[in-house]
């Protein structure tokens, strides 16, 4: 039976059997239109729709194929009534969707034998426009009855009702996921206007370098991270530190091209490892506690730090949660991290050649004045002791004429070396005064107490001989002593530790004398 005719036209004895037709036509598109209201994304919306036209046909499968002409690669399909292990069928279905899509096929039954031909033998399939942009098909097939005409008819009244609603679910989805890429962006600017702050300050490397990756961790929402450095000497990527994991875990060697990190350092570019720890490159963590449970990795990327054309370290960053993997833009943005990374590591050695004598590596008298007037500053505020002691290689020019500069810098890094075995890590400051005097500031520290001090590291250098070209050399040294006393300026507080130091060699060197005692 025609269901497009007007009543008026239909013969008298089928007109009773038309209008039970017309009002299941309109039930079934009150139906859909209740689900469009219900429904406003494309999942849901396609999900329910099917599950009702396979309950309206009484038939075992349909599907929905949505398209966007302009974009291709942005397609929806769906089918339910397929088992997931029927691969074949699904494909076969998808591509009469898509055919139908593309020549625009205005309707069709098809209804074979099914013993004798391939899935799908019978079904009804419809092309519809949903705008001038969105173009979708819809399918339905496996019953006992033959397809016709009035299933045509009805499978256009479904296609009539949801169209509005795929153009909507649509236009919600491209919103939601430009929304989602405006968050990210502004993340991103946000992360890196953050960090880009704290590059201005004076921050060790590796404390700066971990604070960047906790909160990149949460610019790509992963749970681990780790940072690895290479010793081009050695050939040595070694995990210099991690977070979100044991460290004797996570602390590994690797060889350039060696795992994952060595394969990304080598080729100087991102590794995605979507398949995480069964990646083929992959090495697994050292062996621990065979009673201790470990997450395994299902995703991981590798981002090589390459400084000035060499490489510095590898980035890696990965996950234990399943429904995790890195996507292009998170890769662009790990890849932002990295240089803010490498920043941060040239702006540390920028800052270590500003503060520290080439020859020595110890802090110069730049530093030495900036951290003196600190020290002086606190010292002062919490009533604390505060000395300094000033020390001089004795004969050191006359040592330089008789074996040469080479022997003479010899003795300096040597004599370097010795001072900072000798101080407390962190509290005290050594540094190259200027020439062969150097100096020491001892926070908390009385002038009985930087004597002792002192002492001891006069003694040390008179008994340490020093190697050069076969030859046995020693040196001795000589040393001035003050303790900061209130009213004393920067300035004065230095010459009076420097009149005690050469109060010692006019006494005879190889001495610690106290000016306090002069």
């Amino acid at each position: 039976m025609d269901l497009t005719l007007n009543l008026a036209d239909v013969p008298q004895n089928l007109k009773k059997k038309f209008l039970r037709k017309k009002l299941r036509e309109l039930q079934l598109v009150h139906r859909v239109d209740k689900i469009t209201d219900r429904c406003k994304t494309l999942l849901p919306l396609a999900s329910a729709t099917l599950k009702l036209a396979k309950k309206f046909f009484r038939c075992e499968y349909a599907a929905l194929l949505f398209t966007d002409r302009e974009a291709r690669h942005r397609q929806f399909y769906l089918a339910v009534g397929i088992d997931e292990a029927q691969n074949e069928a699904a494909l076969s279905l998808k591509e009469l969707l898509h055919d139908a899509v593309t020549h625009r096929c205005q309707g069709q039954t098809v209804n074979q034998d099914q013993s004798e031909k391939s899935f799908p033998a019978d079904y009804a399939l419809l092309h519809f426009a949903v705008s001038e942009r969105l173009s979708g098909a819809i399918l339905v097939g496996g019953r006992s009855r033959p397809w016709n005409e009035e299933d045509l008819h009805y499978l256009k009244a479904i296609a009539s009702q949801i169209d509005n609603g795929l153009e909507h679910a649509f236009l919600l989805q491209k919103y939601q996921r430009s929304r989602r890429l405006v968050e990210r962006e502004t993340r991103k600017l946000s992360f890196v206007y953050e960090i880009s702050l704290s590059l201005g300050k004076e921050e060790d490397f590796t404390n700066l370098c971990r604070r960047i990756l906790e909160s990149a961790m949460h610019l790509v929402d992963v749970n681990r991270c780790s940072f690895m450095r290479y010793n081009e000497e050695d050939d040595e990527l070694k995990t210099e530190f991690a977070i979100g994991i044991p460290f004797t875990k996570a602390n590994m060697t690797f060889r350039m091209g060696q795992g994952l990190a060595g394969s990304a350092l080598k080729e100087g570019r991102p590794i995605l490892a979507s398949r995480g720890g069964k990646d083929l490159r992959f090495i697994p963590f050292k062996d621990g506690n065979p009673d201790e449970t470990f997450p395994s990795i299902v995703n991981m990327a590798c981002i090589p730090l390459i400084v000035e054309g060499k490489p510095m370290g590898v980035l890696n960053f990965s996950s234990t949660e399943a429904d995790y993997s890195v996507t292009p833009d998170e890769l662009a943005a790990l890849e932002v991290v990295s240089q803010l990374i490498v920043l941060a590591w040239q702006k540390q050695r920028l800052y270590n050649i500003s503060i520290k004598d080439e020859l020595t590596g110890m802090y110069s008298f730049r530093f030495f004045r900036q951290r003196l007037q600190e020290e002086m500053s606190r010292a002062l505020r919490f009533d604390t002791p505060l000395s300094i002691v000033m020390f001089d290689i004795d004969y050191f020019k006359k040592f330089n004429d008789t074996y040469g500069h080479l022997a003479g810098n010899l003795v300096l890094r040597e004599f370097a070396k010795i001072l900072n075995e000798s101080v407390r890590f962190g509290i005290d400051i050594a540094a190259r005064f200027g020439g062969e005097e150097f100096a020491l500031i001892l926070p908390g520290t009385d002038e009985n107490g930087a004597l002792c001090v002192s002492e001891r590291i006069r003694k040390v250098v008179e008994n340490s001989p020093f190697e050069f070209n076969g030859q046995t050399l020693r040196v001795t040294v000589s040393g001035g002593v003050c303790q900061l006393e209130p009213g004393m300026m920067l300035d004065d507080f230095v010459k009076e530790a420097d009149r005690a130091l050469y109060a010692a060699k006019e006494g005879g060197r190889n001495r610690i004398l106290c000016c306090s005692s002069l």
